[in-house]
């Protein structure tokens, strides 16, 4: 039975829109944990919610919210084209409901965007990461057509939705969208999942032997995460700490590559892989871990990276790259060292300083606790974006009546 929080006196009903695809998904749960926990908080505070997701990594088996699993054709240029004519259709069979707000995450489409203009529906877009860096990444068609697509998708919606300052200020500066127009929603973590577990019992249930010092990960293996930078600084932290072991927990693109290099540098033994793991079962993996890390190289796109939340949360003590994005979200909490992106020996250091004081990563990891709960529970995210939805949707029923 679904609990209720705070349920408003008035029902709203929430259509959320998101494509994104993994081969590593098609027989295994898997997908965007943020939009499931906007649903399910949405859904839990007494609001309608449709999910509109492509039909990969098992959706329905990961809210409690409806889910309209969308069919696609699984081939190169059609996947995402087969997807977004598919789900336009459906969503206009749907539009008999009468949502009141459609939430689209970036996904190469502005159909939904202009659906929602047509039919006076509030709408809001989505950007999960800086638009203007990817960009940069694509061949000079796919830019072109990129930039079309999200440009037309930020004027058409009510109000843009990015995951720090940094990209606020980066799409004013860039791409002109005045400031009024975009919301700040940080990643967050769900303190009542992600919560200080004990080292000697996560351990315990997760195999590992609780008498060395574990320096853990969890996030995808892609490339901008800087795990080649762990590795080449894994030597420096052996030599002082004999009983150190690197934690790595996720799975991606990289896996095979970093292995390869661990191999090669002859830490096979020292580094323990563990693939793709439930996401319920995060918190004892990072509950195992003695101190965290987040070594972002220095072109990373910027995103929020979901990973420093769930540290904070489980009341771990951090060494991440001193980039923009997570300076903006440790603040001034001392919940974490930051080091020079792509610098071995500045981790070394770094990880070696937090090894040597337990009492100091202690604190450090009671700060980024008592600071996730304050700014960045997810429960408390949503009910801030409800009240944006609020205003919005007042703006525009003000508006339609002046055109009425």
């Amino acid at each position: 039975m679904v609990s209720k929080i705070q349920k408003d006196s008035k029902k709203l009903t929430f259509f959320i829109i998101a494509y994104w695809h993994d081969p590593r998904f098609k027989r295994k749960i898997g997908g965007l944990i943020r939009m499931f926990e906007l649903a399910d908080n949405l859904t839990r505070m007494g609001n309608s919610v449709i999910l509109f997701l492509p039909k990969i990594g098992y959706p329905k088996k990961q809210t409690i919210a409806k889910v309209i699993e969308i069919p696609f054709l699984d081939l190169p240029l059609i996947r995402p084209l087969s997807f977004h004519l598919i789900s336009t259709l459906i969503l206009f069979g749907k539009l008999i409901e009468r949502p009141d707000f459609l939430y689209i995450r970036q996904m190469n489409s502005f159909l939904p965007m202009l659906i929602a203009k047509l039919f006076r529906i509030p709408a809001f877009f989505e950007i999960p990461n800086d638009p203007y860096l990817a960009y940069q990444l694509s061949g000079k068609i796919k830019h072109f057509l990129e930039r079309i697509i999200d440009r037309y998708s930020m004027i058409l919606a009510d109000k843009i939705v990015v995951l720090s300052q940094w990209s606020k200020r980066r799409l004013n500066q860039i791409g002109r969208i005045p400031l009024s127009k975009i919301v700040v929603l940080h990643s967050g973590t769900d303190t009542k999942l992600f919560r200080p577990l004990e080292k000697k019992e996560c351990c315990q249930k997760i195999g590992l032997e609780p008498s060395f010092i574990y320096v853990g990960f969890i996030g995808s293996f892609f490339l901008y995460q800087g795990i080649d930078t762990l590795i080449e600084a894994a030597p420096n932290i052996l030599e002082k700490c004999a009983v150190a072991r690197f934690l790595l927990v996720g799975d991606g693109p990289m896996m095979d590559t970093w292995k390869n290099k661990v191999k090669q540098k002859g830490l096979q033994n020292t580094f323990i892989f563990t693939g793709q793991v439930s996401y319920k079962k995060v918190p004892e993996y990072i509950g195992a871990m003695d101190l965290c890390v987040a070594p972002h190289k220095k072109e990373t796109n910027q995103a929020s990276p979901v990973k420093l939340f769930d540290y904070m949360a489980c009341s771990r003590a951090f060494v991440a790259s001193d980039i923009e994005v997570v300076k903006e979200i440790t603040g001034d909490c001392n919940c974490a060292l930051l080091v020079q992106p792509d610098n071995p020996k500045q981790l070394a250091e770094g990880i070696i300083q937090l090894i040597e004081y337990p009492e100091k990563r202690r604190m450090m990891g009671a700060n980024g606790r008592s600071f996730a709960g304050e700014r960045f529970d997810r429960l408390e995210i949503t009910k801030h974006l409800i009240n944006v939805f609020k205003d919005v949707k007042l703006g525009v029923l003000h508006e339609n009546r002046q055109i009425s």
